[in-house]
């Protein structure tokens, strides 16, 4: 529900240019990413940032008419049977022909 209801909103709104939209994924994204690395971790201002990201991934692929299931499962599948190993809370994936990918 809230899915369509941030598309019927980016659209009331005329958020139609994917270009900016990028940008402000990208400004959402640095707001996150100061309260993660100022340790801010149960701040309300992370969790409304995580949400502010939400949006504009949502609206950027309403833009794109990208599904976003269908982009997720496109993820899904390219990721899951991926082989390598956790290092300091990071996978690294192990490295394979340019054919594995």
């Amino acid at each position: 529900m809230y899915f369509r209801l941030v598309r019927e909103w980016g659209r009331e709104k005329g958020i139609n240019n994917y270009s900016t939209q990028l940008n402000k994924l990208f400004e959402e994204a640095g707001e996150v990413a100061s309260e993660i690395n100022h340790e801010r971790l149960d701040s309300p201002e992370l969790v409304d940032g995580i949400g502010d990201l939400l949006v504009t991934i949502i609206i950027l692929a309403d833009i794109l008419d990208i599904d976003l299931y269908n982009a997720l499962c496109v993820a899904y599948d390219e990721i899951k049977d991926r082989k390598g190993h956790t290092s300091n809370g990071n996978f690294i994936k192990t490295e394979t022909s340019s054919t594995d990918d």
